[in-house]
């Protein structure tokens, strides 16, 4: 086969146009392929960064998405029988190291961590088993790409002093680069044990779960083996925490399934993506297909010459092959050198925020896969085509074989024509969705208001509600202000989940329908929304208090636990246990949607501060217009909080929508794709048929036909070939909206819109494909066709 190598790339670069064209359409399919699977490695399939991570097992527990309290999480690292360890991530916290300052995301952990995931020191040292014990020095492990960024890679920064939270902890070590998250999508910047938390009642407190078991088996442990020792350590749990210890279990998962499963959306966006650009990939394949069959039939007399001299089918097939596999080969070299731009603009994604797309080894895999596959499906048509038929009859037929090239390629036309048909469907059908997700009622009074995060960390608890209380004052003063308030919720930007229990529903009984959500709210907060208290009253000031007292919930709480009857004056309990003491309810607030699209849940709100809360201001009119007042108060030295950057309801929006909006960019992207390939192959169809058709044509301008007639005969053939597969391409389109119709909001897969877009992009676009090619040629002399050979 490399005999044929240098005689191929002479039969190219003798056609520069046509290897140009081909070898660019396939750069931009398998450029396409490795980006996408990228992505999707990135969202889905890619571990931790872990040695043998085949042998880590996650310990998830039958209630709060499996995650454990963190004396349960020590019970199971204890008592397992493998090395374990427990993580959980705190998020804005404060740290200064000198000059250096601001907010990152600490991992506290329990147990052997490093050990479990086998991980050595970049720089000093890691946790030790005494680092973990209570009286011990509070010590830090950095993160690599945190310490070349932020503190510019110093290196006498082990031994030095960070404070997080006001805490001061010495740091012992670094990670090396890329060994810095335990969790696929969460990347600390600092790590530290939990036994110096900053919240003393969370490190014993087993009503609180916020812990993530991880175990490593040792060799010559099973699954089953492992699985046998938690329910023994199930039964210890049960013994010390008799309340509700029937409904109590462990169960062990493979790392990899367990972080796959917390990824569902993300799989199904996948799915999505791999089964677009998979129908891209196809389309560049029927276009150099197309491309190559129509060339080789040009050449059908060099081969009908080939076999009259001793050439065997198998040789020809060979050959023809053999240039595909060259314009292969080259188009997938370019392509992965396409696809590491393509790489860096897909890291900068909204939905990929928390990972990172990279190329690696499962990227070559794949642009290798894609170059093989774009060769063969390619080049095997025309190979079979050619390598067929008798030598005599290819000699003196010329040109009478148009009819059987013209087969073929209305096959491949149609087939290009529907599948481009289908991914234009799904990206109009994703505009749509994301135009009226933009346009949605948020059930606030959104255009009026701004926002900003605060940490309180480094205020101790007792002073928090004040501090934060004196910041509502200073913002509801500012001239131009109507309302203010702070609560643990942002716009759009969800709450936390808990279980209540009432005189009627106990969660140990019923958990699916005792659940609720919940923030944290200030007096005046939802008046700062615009959300009316339709019974009942707001919470005031004098009821921050520890236990909480008080509570407001919304309209979608008072139906679910309360029928029939009004919530106020009801009690609950907001943690799902009989021990705390009830919560009052004072009044109840109108519905608004958490989040685009989702229908109102149970939520209520207690009276208080917390270590991080958002302000909201409403403004009397543009928010912007006093957007110099609030950065002057957040920005101000004398601050004990830190304070991040005024953000508005149309920010909130974008956040929220973030997902539909890097599903329309890669849909949009594909579709112009499929666009440029799609009348790419319709104008080499067209001008192929045209090429062969001359002498047909010639014949009837000769005895009378004019050149417009011919010109519409011409489109008409054409048109005739795109409209079957327009008809397809609806069928596929109606079947691909139905696959997606999950992650589509606002539109239903029936809706004509979309599809009447899809059609008159694609009708213009092949007009305009099919109307040059034919215009040129026409415009040529007949008798120049007439006098041919």
């Amino acid at each position: 086969m490399t005999n044929y190598l240098p005689a191929n790339l002479r039969a190219l670069a003798k056609r520069p146009a046509f290897a140009f064209a081909a070898i660019a359409i396939v750069a931009i399919g398998v450029a396409l392929a490795t980006t996408a699977v990228s992505i999707v490695d990135a969202l889905v399939f890619r571990p931790i960064p872990a040695e043998n991570v085949d042998r880590l097992y996650r310990v998830e527990g039958n209630i709060f998405n499996g995650v454990l309290p963190a004396p349960d999480a020590r019970d199971i690292i204890e008592r397992s029988g493998e090395t374990a360890f427990s993580y959980s991530h705190r998020y804005s916290v404060e740290y200064s190291l000198e000059k250096n300052a601001g907010l990152i995301v600490l991992c506290e952990l329990q147990g052997k961590a490093f050990e479990t995931l086998e991980w050595q020191a970049h720089e000093g040292r890691l946790l030790q088993p005494d680092d973990y014990l209570p009286g011990s020095e509070p010590v830090a492990v950095l993160a690599y790409a945190f310490w070349q960024t932020d503190l510019a890679g110093r290196q006498d920064v082990v031994g030095e002093t960070i404070n997080l939270n006001g805490k001061p902890f010495r740091v012992v070590g670094i990670l090396p680069p890329g060994k810095d998250r335990v969790h696929r999508t969460v990347k600390p910047q600092a790590f530290t044990a939990l036994i110096h938390t900053f919240d003393d009642w969370v490190y014993d407190n087993r009503g609180y779960f916020l812990s993530t078991a991880i175990a490593r088996l040792r060799p010559g442990a099973t699954p089953i083996a492992f699985q046998t020792r938690l329910d023994q350590v199930t039964d210890y749990l049960n013994d010390r925490r008799p309340e509700g210890a029937g409904e109590r279990s462990l169960k062990a998962t493979p790392e990899i399934q367990a972080a796959r499963a917390s990824s569902t959306e993300s799989l199904q966006q996948s799915y999505i993506i791999i089964g677009l650009v998979s129908a891209l990939l196809l389309i560049a394949c029927f276009n150099v297909g197309n491309m190559l069959l129509s060339n080789a039939y040009r050449r059908q007399r060099e081969f009908a010459i080939r076999r009259s001299v001793g050439a065997s089918p198998l040789q020809v097939m060979q050959q023809l092959l053999g240039e595909s596999m060259a314009v292969s080969i080259i188009g997938g070299a370019l392509g992965v050198g396409l696809s590491l731009w393509w790489i860096q603009l897909a890291d900068q994604l909204p939905f990929v925020a928390y990972v990172e797309v990279e190329f690696n080894g499962i990227a070559l895999a794949a642009a290798l896969a894609a170059t093989l596959f774009t060769g063969l499906a390619s080049g095997l048509l025309p190979a079979w085509h050619l390598s067929r038929g008798a030598t005599s009859s290819l000699l003196n037929q010329g040109g009478a074989k148009a009819s059987q090239v013209n087969f073929s390629t209305k096959l491949l036309v149609v087939a290009q024509v529907s599948l481009s048909a289908t991914l234009l469907s799904a990206a109009f059908l994703y505009t749509l969705s994301l135009q009226r997700s933009f346009a949605f009622d948020p059930g606030i009074e959104g255009e009026r208001l701004a926002y900003f995060e605060v940490s309180l960390q480094s205020i101790p608890v007792g002073r928090r509600d004040q501090v934060a209380e004196d910041l509502r004052q200073r913002l509801a003063n500012i001239p131009g202000v109507e309302a203010a308030g702070f609560s643990t919720s942002r716009p759009l930007g969800g709450y936390g989940t808990t279980h209540l229990t009432t005189d009627r529903f106990k969660p140990t009984e019923e958990e699916d329908n005792c659940a609720a959500g919940f923030m944290y709210v200030s007096e005046g907060f939802l008046d700062t929304l615009g959300v009316p208290i339709v019974s009942g009253r707001d919470v005031r000031r004098s009821e921050y208090t520890w236990p909480f007292e008080v509570a407001v919930v919304n309209e979608s709480l008072e139906k679910r636990f309360y029928p029939g009857e009004s919530a106020v004056g009801q009690t609950f309990k907001p943690w799902g246990g009989d021990e705390q003491p009830p919560v009052r309810i004072v009044g109840v607030f109108r519905d608004y949607p958490v989040q685009p699209w989702e229908p109102a849940r149970p939520l209520f709100g207690l009276p208080q501060a917390q270590s991080r809360v958002r302000f909201h201001i409403r403004s009397e009119g543009d928010p912007r217009s006093i957007s110099d007042a609030l950065d002057a108060i957040a920005r101000d030295p004398s601050n004990e909080f830190v304070a991040q950057d005024v953000q508005y309801f149309s920010d909130a929006i974008e956040r929220s929508l973030r997902t539909e909006r890097s599903a329309f960019i890669v849909l949009a992207t594909l579709a112009v794709c499929a666009l440029l390939l799609s009348s790419t192959g319709i104008w080499y169809t067209t001008r192929q048929y045209v090429r062969q058709s001359r002498k047909d044509l010639s014949i009837r301008m000769a005895i009378g036909a004019s050149p417009n007639s011919l010109l519409m005969l011409t489109l008409a053939r054409s048109l005739r070939l795109i409209g079957a597969g327009l008809v397809l391409g609806c069928l596929l389109s109606f079947a691909a909206a139905r696959a997606i119709q999950s992650s589509l909001n606002g539109v239903e897969a029936t809706e004509l819109t979309p599809y009447l877009l899809m059609l008159a992009c694609l009708l213009s676009v092949a007009v305009a494909a099919t109307y040059m090619p034919a215009r040129t040629a026409l415009r040529a002399d007949p008798k120049d066709a007439l006098n041919e050979v």
